[in-house]
């Protein structure tokens, strides 16, 4: 009884800290996944304060960095790792007071693949348009779930064409 018992115990504690270790899109991916919601609210998934989300597709790189500036968002948690964006990518970067406090890229299936081979899909989406950038409030982070695509109820604002506009 006593092994049943810690066996259970490890178990429990494995799960708890596999849980706390996802990314807010994977918890929010994992979500969708098991419950099939029609709305989901991104401020559920996170644990730290943000204001302002912005959903961004397109040639993320300095370009992108010096637009956020010219908005008065202190870019310094990002700036060193630009080099990590890829060249055209889904981020989702989060800000709380005017300054970056988080910011990841929807989850893909490259965690699950077997020595290279698997061809990498992402397994959330906010099916932007290249260039496009959503800015949504954590007090209306609403999205409409469609499949595994997250489309924004209530953007703040829309930014289009931003891969021209920023050359």
């Amino acid at each position: 009884m006593k092994k049943i018992l810690l066996l259970l115990v490890a178990f429990m504690s494995i799960v708890t800290l596999t849980s706390c270790n996802k990314t807010p899109l994977e918890k929010v991916a994992e979500y969708i996944e098991q419950n099939h919601p029609k709305i989901i609210k991104l401020s559920d998934y996170t644990n730290f304060k943000w204001d302002e989300a912005w959903l961004i597709y397109g040639n993320v790189g300095v370009s992108y960095l010096n637009f956020m500036r010219d908005q008065n968002i202190n870019v310094e948690r990002i700036d060193d790792t630009i080099k990590m964006w890829k060249e055209f990518s889904n981020t989702i970067v989060y800000i709380y007071n005017k300054k970056v406090v988080y910011y990841e890229f929807p989850p893909d299936n490259r965690d699950g693949e077997i020595f290279g081979f698997a061809e990498p899909f992402s397994l959330l989406d906010f099916n932007l348009e290249r260039g496009q950038i959503i800015v949504l409030s954590s007090n209306n982070s609403e999205c409409e779930v469609k499949g595994k695509t997250l489309i924004p109820i209530k953007p703040i604002k829309i930014y289009e064409n931003m891969d021209k506009k920023l050359k």
